[in-house]
């Protein structure tokens, strides 16, 4: 069969750069809602896992983890065509209190957290592990229609549309073959910090009310956040141990927060207007 060489040319942004393409990602020239991944040397792996995602999770949930359409295999590379969402990362919304030298609001650091517990919660039951969880590797969805104060609790209506698209599946584990589980609930830890803080996380060994010790960040949390809800997240997700139940865990941890911004209705409206404002200001 004859070798194919498609020309690609690369974006920034909503922008079509003249120079020829020497990065790992491209948005597609013949489809607005898709992007090229090229990888050298060939690399099927990413597109199993994308394979093992449609097997073992179903219905709305299958799309808060990406969506590869086809791979293209040669003898010297590899082109993945994914499904391509526009509204940025959570990184880019990071950056964006950064530069303003403040951190994110604590209502909305709750909802990432919870929707990141629930992700993780979902991907550990069904056996599988992404292995690089990180605030650019989660993409941003929105919802078609005007959030409502119903169905944050149980994800329904325009909530259900509402939130984070995990992505770049090059370094996951199937359970089945390599049972890990623990890695992703670091790198949770890592990007919640860095919603908090606008700084990566770094652990202190500290000791134990029982004479032991465990591992905390060593930043300290603003005394007008809930500090018991973000000492007890960081506590359990920084000192689990092979063989604990872990969806069990991630579980009661998302029910925490889901309890804490359920309580005062304020906090829905405050973060109802917050991703509105996200939604206008990162393009």
């Amino acid at each position: 069969m004859k070798k194919i060489n498609p020309t690609i040319k690369k974006f920034y942004g909503y922008h079509l750069s003249t120079k020829s393409y020497t990065g790992k990602v491209a948005l597609s020239t013949l489809k607005n809602a898709s992007r090229n991944k090229i990888q050298k040397p060939a690399f099927p792996w990413e597109f199993y896992m994308y394979r093992q995602l449609d097997m073992r999770i179903t219905g709305r949930e299958r799309s808060s983890y990406g969506l590869a359409q086809r791979i293209h295999l040669y003898a010297d590379c590899s082109i993945l065509i994914c499904d391509y969402l526009a509204h940025g990362t959570l990184q880019d919304v990071i950056n964006t209190y950064a530069v303003q030298g403040k951190p994110m609001e604590e209502v909305l650091c709750i909802y990432y957290t919870i929707e990141m517990l629930h992700m993780v919660e979902t991907l550990h039951g069904v056996g599988l592990i992404h292995g690089d969880f990180k605030p650019d590797n989660l993409l941003i969805r929105y919802a078609r229609d005007d959030l409502t104060e119903e169905g944050f609790l149980d994800r329904s209506g325009p909530w259900c549309d509402q939130g984070l698209c995990l992505v770049d599946w090059g370094r996951g584990i199937v359970l089945d073959l390599f049972p890990d589980d623990i890695v992703d609930a670091y790198g949770l830890c890592v990007v919640v910090h860095m919603m908090l803080h606008n700084c990566y996380m770094e652990i202190a060994k500290e000791e134990s009310s029982d004479g032991g010790y465990m591992y905390l960040p060593k930043q300290r949390f603003k005394r007008y956040w809930n500090v018991a809800l973000w000492k007890n997240f960081f506590t359990k997700m920084l000192n689990q141990y092979p063989g604990n139940d872990d969806r069990r865990l991630l579980q009661e941890l998302k029910k925490s927060f889901q309890d804490y911004i359920s309580s005062d209705p304020k906090m829905i409206k405050a973060l109802r207007e917050l991703l509105a404002k996200q939604r206008t200001s990162i393009k």
